[in-house]
């Protein structure tokens, strides 16, 4: 089956969802954005996004539509690799934004973000990075088309799977980006917004050499994602079905490379883990997310499937959350990715405790148990717990 017929037969599939199919009568409503940066912009957000666990402080007005907003991330941990104990600042991050109007109107926003990272499974990784840098503009279209289109331009999170209504890099759990994709942040152009008011869309064309690349021909990565929210009785849940083809980072388990890709919070490629001689390959992949909020419960999950040059690929993350108050919650977590070759497979089982004070301050603990099993050998088996002290301002 082409690409072109596979993208139309799931936005058919979409359309044919209807409300009253989930138990509502109602439209679907959009998920409102929480409080932060994007809530406080007079500018509406592309396609739905679910409120975070912990809702995030207003920014700062520093100037003429500027704001600032950013983020210290303290950790200490025991593990069997990599850093074991002692404590370290694993990012300090600062978001600057500042919107694009148009007769007092809101029509686009510029944002970077500027990260101090040190990630303890990176050899000589402590570095100052770019992690998103982008501007947005909002097209004119017809109010009478019931469509929104946004373009962006610049480095920015790839739209797929769960990537594309979630965003990780402070959070120490992980989907399955770093194992399948190798990066979470890329170079080129996306395209996104609403079909008839409902229907979520997000298109982009990326150079698939991670952040801090430029290429003036952004066409090595192409993803597509749709979309759409459900509001029922049970809860609000949003679904998305998605499509990548391109060259990518190889993240194949060997014996030179015997843990599966943890990436820093830029997202950038891990330069010290790309494999010798084939340190990028031919990729393709399909996957569909859910992401779903019902008073007390919120959970998320993805199903990836596709093949490394000619050799299958498959994996799954699902991960649950459970608030007994409003400030403490508890987390579980597993995820399975099967490699291109041999036996190979990265395992993770989580399982971990989130403190919010306030907006401000969150604390995290969290012990994971890690398998992973490189090519024609034996697994590692790993033990680890993270402590994570996050202020945000």
């Amino acid at each position: 089956m082409s690409f072109a017929r596979l993208l139309n037969r799931a936005a058919l599939l979409l359309l044919a969802l209807t409300p009253s199919a989930i138990a509502s009568a109602q439209s679907p409503a959009v998920i409102p954005p929480g409080p932060g940066p994007a809530a406080t912009i007079p500018l509406p957000p592309p396609t739905d996004q679910p409120p975070p666990e912990v809702p995030l402080p207003d920014p700062i007005p520093i100037g003429p539509g500027f704001l600032v907003s950013g983020a210290l991330d303290i950790r200490t941990r025991t593990a069997n690799t990599g850093r074991t104990g002692g404590v370290w600042l694993n990012t300090a991050e600062l978001d600057i934004q500042h919107n694009i109007s148009n007769r007092n109107t809101a029509v686009g926003n510029l944002y970077l973000q500027l990260l101090s990272e040190d990630p303890p499974d990176v050899s000589h990784g402590r570095d100052i990075q770019i992690g998103e840098a982008y501007v947005t503009y909002r097209l004119p279209i017809d109010a009478d088309f019931n469509s929104t289109a946004y373009v962006k331009a610049g480095q920015f999170q790839i739209p797929f799977g769960l990537l594309a209504v979630y965003d990780p890099h402070l959070q120490i759990l992980q989907p399955l980006n770093a194992q399948s994709l190798g990066l979470r942040t890329d170079f080129g152009l996306a395209v996104s917004g609403r079909l008839y008011g409902y229907l979520n869309y997000d298109f982009s064309l990326t150079t698939g050499t991670g952040p801090s690349h430029i290429d003036v021909n952004p066409s090595r990565v192409v993803c597509f994602r749709l979309g759409r929210t459900f509001t029922t009785r049970n809860g609000v849940v949003n679904i998305g079905g998605s499509l990548l083809q391109g060259r990518l980072p190889n993240t194949d388990l060997t014996a030179d490379n015997p843990f599966a890709v943890e990436l820093p919070p830029s997202g950038r490629v891990r330069a010290d883990r790309l494999v010798k001689g084939d340190r990028f390959v031919s990729k393709s992949r399909i996957a569909g997310d859910v992401s779903y909020g019902y008073n007390r419960v919120t959970a998320r999950g993805e199903i990836v499937a596709g093949a490394d040059k000619d050799q299958r690929v498959l994996g799954y993350y699902a991960e649950g959350n459970y608030r007994f108050t409003n400030r403490l919650s508890a987390a579980v977590a597993r995820s399975l990715f099967v490699y291109p070759t041999g036996n190979s497979t990265a395992t993770r089982e989580s399982l971990g405790l989130t403190y919010a004070s306030s907006r401000n301050l969150t604390v995290r603990g969290l012990y994971q148990y890690l398998r992973d099993v490189p090519r024609d050998e034996e697994g590692h088996i790993r033990h680890r717990f993270t402590v994570q002290v996050l202020l945000r301002f």
